[in-house]
Order: structure tokens, then sequence, then C-alpha cells
């Protein structure tokens, strides 16, 4: 039982409370049903030309054109849920007594994060029932939908860090929320325009030197694993696969936002302490 305490967060278990009691909660989760539910609904009357047929092979773009939509709430809902968990606690002036108590940096960081997230996971949970009307004609592997549904938890982990840190970085919650969206819409898109930036400076400097016939190396095309999007697409086989080696390109972007995750934590631990710890300069010896 004591080990069990020591891994109790007092922060997360008030989050959830809180979270929970609000009236604003319920209309949250009835409007992202909403909007998801419409956009699938209208999708389904758009390929069964009115409601007149169904063409059971058309489920896999059905289930991939549902789960873009939901990666695409899941970009627009995370950084608002996160990007003022540290600077509404600082606008209220409740940051200082948080800090005061026995609950560490750590404690109150990661409290706050998987608060967030948790809301979060329970309104793509609550979307199950969306992705029943699909899983009616089969058609989906289960690989497919444990790939899926990890890809967005993976998704939201990484995108709550960047909107912890922009918390932490940034007093005002409304400045943090718009730098927050900046961040996460401008790396969606700038991944993949950097790639291309790069494969035409290549192709400039090749015709420059006269070896415009030589073979466009495929490293940059490896920044579209990291697109969310286009990772997104390569659990369905589609858009472009860049592989190292044998490794899938789906563990090559868990792999780089784990990292993502892991980098934006630890620097808002750091940012948060009243007393920061100093590292010590390490002397070479003579």
């Amino acid at each position: 039982m004591s080990d069990l305490r020591r891994f109790r967060n007092p922060v997360l278990f008030n989050e959830w409370k809180m979270r929970m009691r609000t009236n604003r909660s319920p209309w949250i989760i009835l409007l992202y049903l909403l909007v998801l539910g419409a956009m699938t609904l209208t999708l389904i009357f758009f390929m069964t030309n009115g409601g007149s047929y169904y063409n059971p092979n058309d489920t896999r773009e059905l289930f991939m054109m549902l789960s873009v939509f939901q990666l695409g709430m899941i970009c627009f809902v995370v950084p608002g849920l996160t990007s003022g968990v540290i600077s509404g606690e600082r606008e209220r002036q409740t940051l200082s007594v948080l800090l005061t108590t026995n609950v560490s940096a750590t404690r109150l960081i990661l409290g706050k994060w998987l608060a967030s997230l948790s809301f979060m996971t329970f309104l793509v949970i609550a979307t199950i029932p969306l992705y029943a009307i699909v899983f009616l004609y089969g058609g989906i592997s289960p690989a497919q939908v444990i790939k899926v549904f990890g890809f967005y938890v993976i998704t939201m982990f990484g995108i709550g860090s960047i909107g912890v840190l922009m918390s932490t970085l940034i007093k005002r919650t409304g400045i943090a929320t718009v730098v927050t969206y900046a961040v996460v819409f401008g790396y969606a898109i700038g991944s993949s325009i950097l790639a291309e930036i790069i494969k035409e400076f290549i192709r400039y400097q090749r015709r420059s030197g006269g070896m415009s016939s030589a073979n466009m190396p495929d490293w940059p095309d490896l920044l579209h694993n990291f697109n969310p999007l286009l990772a997104m697409l390569n659990i369905f086989e589609e858009g472009p696969q860049i592989r190292i080696g044998n490794v899938d390109p789906f563990a090559v972007y868990c792999l780089f936002f784990g990292i993502v995750t892991l980098f934006c934590l630890l620097l808002a631990i750091y940012l948060i302490q009243p007393v920061k710890p100093r590292f010590r300069k390490v002397k070479e010896e003579q």
C-alpha cells in the first residue's frame, strides 16, 4: 500500500473532480460528438448517393476519413485543453500556493497534463459508437484499429506536452493558447513543406553542378513520417511511405513524438521549479 501511495497524485485526482463537476464538460462532450457525428453521417450520405445504395467495399475509405476527422478534432481540442493549465493557475494567483505545498513540480506538471489528456481520451472513447457504424460492414483489420487508437494516444501526448510547456513559459493564457495552436499547426504543415523545400534545394544544386540525372535521395522524405496526417495515412498504406531499413514508419512517428513529449515535460518541470537546480560544471583535469 505504501508503494501505491507513492504514485498517488493529488493534483490529478483534484483536476478530475473539478473538470467533471463543471457544467461545461457535458456541453463539450455533446458538441464534440455532434461535430464528429455530423461529419461522419454527411460522408456516409454522399458515399451512399443519398442513402439509396451502400457499397461494402467503401468501408475502408469511410473508416480512413473518420480517423482523419478524429485526428483533426484532437489537433484542435488538445491545445485548448492544455495551454492554460499552468498559466491559468498563475492568473488566479494560486500557482505560488501550489508550489509551497508538498506537491512537487513533477507531480504538478504530470497531474495537470494527465488530467487534460484523460478528458480528451474520454472524448475519443465516446466516439466508439460512431466507429461501430463502420464495423458493421467489416473490411477493417483489428491491427489497424489498434494502431489508429494508439496513434491518437501518442499524438495527444505530444501535442498536450507542447501545450503544457507553452503554458509554463507564457504568463497569459490567451497568448499561450494562440502560440500553442501556431506551433502545432505550423509543425503539421511545415514538416511536409520543409521536405519539399529541401528536395527543391537538392535539385537546384544538382542542376547547377550538371548532375540533374542523379536519383533524388530518400532522406528528405523522412520528414513526411513526422507529419500527423501523412503518418495516419501510412497506417492505411496510403501516402508517401519512407522506411528506414525494415522499421515501420508508425514506429518512427511514435519514437519522435515520445522524444518530443519527454523533452517538453522535463523542460516544463525544470522551468516551474521556484529554486532551479544548478548543473555543476565539470572541470577537466589537466
